[in-house]
């Protein structure tokens, strides 16, 4: 196996496979991620969580589990983890709720 490794066509095919994969890589962002988005774009996303949504919300806020409050905000309004978290934040501050 190890004298393979040293074949010429094998290491440069290991280094042109390194280097396509480093350069199409892309810049870091996890496909998954969610472009950032300026506060127009976060007022109207926003806007569109429905009633019922934000009693499931508060749901998970009063049950103390913040982070599947905030997993529920990402999901319905694209939101990144960081501009979630600060909006459910802010609901807990508005609505007197202790910070876990």
């Amino acid at each position: 196996m190890i004298d393979k490794l040293s074949d010429p066509v094998i290491l440069f095919a290991l280094v042109l496979a390194f280097v396509l994969g480093f350069l199409v890589r892309g810049n870091g962002r996890s496909s998954l991620s969610p472009a950032p988005m300026n506060q127009e774009e976060i007022d109207a996303a926003m806007k569109r969580v429905t009633v019922s949504r934000w009693m499931d919300i508060d749901a998970e806020i009063a049950a103390g589990r913040k982070l599947a409050a905030i997993k529920l905000l990402r999901e319905s309004t694209g939101l990144g983890l960081k501009n979630s978290k600060e909006a459910v934040e802010a609901r807990m501050a508005s609505r007197g709720m202790t910070r876990h």
